[in-house]
């Protein structure tokens, strides 16, 4: 029985190290992304959003998996932000929430809606120290990964800018930017709301749409960093009480 579940142990541990290089199938990304994708990106749920539990204390949000509604015009998705963040889930064990269906703008109101809510629920229930908000800009922006912190002087982190320091020096040499594109501190986004009303640091992360298809050479790199990037930060996270 040692023996076995030494092996098993060593098994364990190779896959840890192998899942973060993990090359994604197509058919894996397109079935991930499948239930947006419905009827042409509306979705095709009757429930609002999804929620899936995690073992660390970050949570992942995807608001714009799907169309939205914003001043009364149709906003387009995000697209495979949803297959992201469900591939995240798995490779991190981050909790994930995302919108299943097109109802209003998530990141573009001043009310608490009920995904506002969940998230409320989810930080209060999980310990949650760390939200990234998934977005996505497009393919002719000059950064993979724009990270956007409220503002210049990180108001979204409410004061532990560790975290940026953490994300950069996991990012390394890639190609990513720092409150270039959408800082996410306007008053109505998720991101100011995550921060300002419920006091726990967030991220919002806007990813080029180059990463964001069923191309399985280029979304893999985008989960395999994004994957190494949570895996450095869920054991360092805190909250100031932590201290």
């Amino acid at each position: 029985m040692k023996i076995k579940t030494s092996m098993l142990t060593i098994m364990n541990i190779f896959n840890l190290k192998t899942n973060s290089n993990k090359l994604y199938s197509t058919e894996y990304i397109k079935k991930q992304e499948e239930q947006f994708i419905c009827n042409n990106y509306f979705g095709n749920s009757k429930n609002d959003y999804e929620y899936k539990s995690g073992n660390i204390p970050i949570l992942i949000s995807a608001p714009h998996t799907v169309k939205q509604w914003r001043n009364e015009k149709c906003k387009k998705a995000d697209i495979y932000t949803g297959a992201l963040a469900k591939t995240l889930h798995r490779s991190t064990g981050a909790h994930v929430i995302y919108k299943a269906r097109t109802n209003g703008d998530e990141n573009c109101t001043t009310r608490e809606t009920e995904y506002r809510k969940k998230i409320k629920e989810i930080v209060k229930k999980k310990g949650i120290k760390l939200i990234i908000d998934l977005h996505g800009i497009a393919s002719d922006k000059d950064s993979d990964i724009d990270i956007g912190t409220g503002n210049s002087s990180n108001i979204n982190l409410l004061g532990q800018d560790y975290i940026l320091s953490l994300i950069e020096s996991s990012l390394g040499k890639n190609n990513y930017t720092v409150n270039k594109y959408f800082t996410g501190g306007k008053t109505y986004t998720i991101s100011t709301y995550c921060a300002s009303k419920l006091g726990v640091p967030t991220l919002q992360l806007e990813i080029n749409k180059k990463y964001r298809s069923s191309n399985s050479k280029n979304f893999s790199y985008m989960a395999n960093k994004l994957t190494a990037m949570i895996n450095d930060l869920s054991n360092k996270v805190y909250t100031p009480e932590d201290k």
